[in-house]
């Protein structure tokens, strides 16, 4: 587990709803991802428990993942480097623990192009939204600070 930083302590009520924020755009981004997914292959039926199904073990890989590497700290705001590589390494090992819980809990076969497609667009949605969220910050804080 990656090590918070004293500076974690100052959260105010503006970071818990920029958290709320970014968390709420991390799981919009997943579930982008799972009806994206769905709809290319053509797949509408019984489509709120598919969702569901598909979408769980990818969100559930991520909030672990992000738990493990502080990716919520606010602090990382002002650190975009630690931001994104905290990010990044969430993206990867909460699709690695999504392959397992599908796997292991819900017995689905993983077939490498599954695997290699979902990487790969987790990560587009998931980082590009991080960074937009980054920038987003970023603005926010140069204005107060003018």
């Amino acid at each position: 587990m990656v090590s918070s930083s004293p500076q974690s302590a100052t959260e105010t009520p503006s970071s818990a709803r920029k958290i709320s924020a970014l968390a709420s755009g991390d799981l919009l981004m997943l579930l982008t991802f799972v009806i994206i997914g769905r709809i290319s292959h053509g797949m509408t039926s019984d489509w709120l428990v598919n969702v569901l199904r598909i979408a769980t073990p990818f969100v559930l890989g991520w909030v672990i993942a992000a738990l493990l590497f502080s990716a919520y700290r606010p602090w990382l705001w002002r650190r975009p480097t630690d931001f994104l590589v905290r990010s990044a390494a969430a993206w990867f090992l909460g699709n690695g623990l999504a392959f397992l819980l599908r796997y292991f809990v819900m017995q689905d076969r993983i077939t490498l192009p599954f695997a290699l497609t979902s990487i790969a667009f987790t990560g587009l949605f998931l980082l590009a939204w991080r960074i937009a969220f980054l920038v987003w910050q970023t603005q926010t804080e140069r204005r107060m600070r003018a």
